[in-house]
């Protein structure tokens, strides 16, 4: 459910960020699961090797989404999360990303929620209205405590 910047929208003449500097990209091209790209203010290999590894940063607008169910983490922090029958749980404060599927970890009322980031699970995300709609497996918001 949370969006994995795998497809960025790097087209010659976008603006990016990297290392505090803005650079327009040049050219860009997918190579395995990385990106080689070519910025303009970086003239030789040397100037590049310095920005590998480095945070790209770009408008949210111009990075490609998966599906309309895929967010940035940013837009998910924050969100009110609620189960279908209303109650409320608290604020989404974290993702963790396990590998398998991720993980929203929700805090209210002195209690703390691994929500997974699973179809089954998660019944709506609402960013209009800042609301995460669950519905809770058995055992998910274990009672017993």
């Amino acid at each position: 459910m949370v969006f994995n910047p795998a497809a960025p929208n790097l087209h010659a003449g976008r603006t990016i960020s990297m290392a505090g500097q803005k650079h327009r990209v040049q050219r860009a091209r997918h190579d395995r699961d990385a990106w080689i790209i070519q910025l303009s203010g970086v003239v030789d290999r040397n100037a590049a090797e310095t920005l590998r590894g480095q945070l790209l940063e770009a408008p949210d607008d111009d990075v490609l989404r998966d599906d309309a169910d895929s967010f940035f983490v940013h837009e998910l922090i924050g969100l009110k999360v609620v189960t279908d029958a209303g109650r409320e749980l608290g604020t989404l404060t974290e993702v963790i990303f396990t590998g398998a599927n991720d993980v929203y970890v929700v805090k209210g009322e002195g209690r703390e929620y691994l929500i997974p980031a699973i179809a089954q699970v998660v019944s709506r995300i609402d960013l209009p209205v800042s609301v995460m709609t669950i519905t809770p497996m058995p055992g998910l918001l274990d009672e017993s405590e």
